[in-house]
């Protein structure tokens, strides 16, 4: 039987202390969904739902196999459209990386989706609703991770709360022959280059696609052209807004 996967449970909590429980529209089960991240993968049968394709879903499915990822935030709230453009700005930061995807409406209006495997850009969607909620799923693996902060650090901002994450401590790099680099803070850096218009999958992998861009982003800004992202070609790739 599915369950809140325990990080989303935590920031439901927080939604429900910060701006009411009127505003959590996620249901575990519901009867309206029957696919994708609001079920856990025990209640998936069909090997050609969304949810089950990336292989970093596969394998967090096998973490927890009863979890489901998925978040539904009402909008009804006063400051509900700012949050969720604060929310996809943050994304598109790198700040984020557990964010699969969201689906709204900016605008109180128009839907849009955006994709943490493109780097979150706006596109249209045609799918019921998502005017008056907000979805946001994560990755299957982070089922346990405090996603809390994608709430908290809207409220924190004023307290001088940065948007621009430190450096990892580790130095990507790239060489034919070697085991390849992985993990989220590859791909929170490459979530931030997609952001500034390079082409480039964010799997989370930092391999010779990731270096060309990284020599790239390093001519563009005069600094030395070796496709390693140390710390200061980490603390230039989050320097300037996107626009």
């Amino acid at each position: 039987m599915s369950v809140n996967a325990p990080g989303l449970t935590q920031l439901r909590q927080f939604a429900d202390e910060k701006i009411g429980k009127e505003h959590f529209l996620g249901i575990v089960g519901d009867a309206a969904h029957r696919s994708g991240y609001h079920l856990g993968p025990d209640r998936i049968v069909d090997d050609d739902d969304y949810s089950m394709q990336q292989p970093r879903d596969i394998a967090g499915a096998h973490r927890f196999p009863t979890a489901a990822c998925a978040y539904d935030m009402g909008m009804s709230w006063s400051s509900s459209r700012a949050w969720l453009a604060w929310l996809v700005n943050q994304c598109r930061n790198g700040a984020f990386p557990q964010v699969r995807e969201i689906i709204g409406s900016l605008d109180g209006v128009h839907k849009q989706k955006f994709s943490g495997l493109k780097g979150y850009p706006a596109e249209r969607y045609d799918g019921d609703n998502h005017v008056d909620h907000t979805h946001i799923s994560v990755f299957r693996d982070t089922a346990d991770t405090d996603h809390s902060p994608l709430l908290r650090g809207f409220f924190g901002r004023a307290q001088g709360v940065s948007a621009a994450p430190g450096f990892p401590g580790r130095r990507f790099k790239f060489t034919e022959g070697q085991p390849r680099m992985r993990g989220d803070d590859v791909r929170q850096w490459q979530t931030r280059m997609i952001a500034l218009g390079f082409t480039l999958e964010a799997d989370g992998i930092y391999g010779p696609k990731s270096k060309a861009v990284a020599v790239r982003f390093q001519q563009q800004h005069g600094l030395e052209a070796d496709g390693i992202v140390g710390p200061i070609t980490w603390r230039a790739s989050f320097a300037q807004p996107v626009n």
